[in-house]
């Protein structure tokens, strides 16, 4: 059985492809527990088990993915967007898309050319744990950069010569002014 998941936030679009090629199943999946519980229904209706199915997805980095790893399948194959944008023009010359139609392009690329993707594995523990604390050393960092930047912005456009007086935005003196006088009113132009 050949699975091609077209995912996103809120809903995932799967089709479900025979070895022949022939669409079995189409369904859309909400991106919750329930959603991920119709799957498994919908794969013991086709009547294979997890071992037996190979599923194409285009992220490594999705709830779903670890529902599946979880759930017993193994075969699991992340195919960048790029190779599925690629062969999108061997189903239709118009290059229109859908979210159904990228699911059977994911579905029938594992299909033929399973030869040149490999199988997926999930990282280790440590590696999910590492690269989450980087991913939130980097929200702060963008914010530590980003809440100055506005400041300036403001006291640019609300009081030009307090930005003149202080060295630095993020000096003491700098953010008791800005606390004691939050609401100085814009110059009239």
């Amino acid at each position: 059985m050949y699975i091609g998941i077209d995912w996103s936030q809120l809903k995932h679009d799967v089709c479900f492809l025979n070895e022949a090629g022939a669409v079995i199943a189409r369904v859309v999946l909400a991106h919750s527990p329930e959603g991920f519980a119709r799957f498994e229904t919908h794969r013991q209706q086709v009547g294979v088990s997890p071992a037996e199915c190979l599923v194409g997805i285009e992220t490594a980095h999705n709830l779903i993915i670890d529902y599946l790893w979880g759930h017993g399948y193994t075969q699991v194959y992340v195919i960048p967007p790029s190779q599925a944008n690629g062969a999108r023009s061997r189903y239709g010359q118009s290059g229109a898309r859908s979210d159904p139609s990228d699911a059977h392009v994911l579905a029938d690329m594992l299909r033929t050319d399973r030869g040149r993707l490999q199988v997926w594995h999930p990282d280790h523990v440590l590696t999910r744990q590492l690269r989450s604390r980087v991913s939130w050393i980097m929200h702060l960092t963008r914010q530590v950069v980003r809440l100055p930047n506005r400041l300036r912005a403001v006291l640019w456009r609300y009081d030009p010569a307090a930005r003149e007086v202080f060295g630095g935005l993020d000096s003491q003196i700098a953010l008791e002014f800005v606390r004691l006088y939050p609401t100085r009113k814009p110059p009239r132009t």
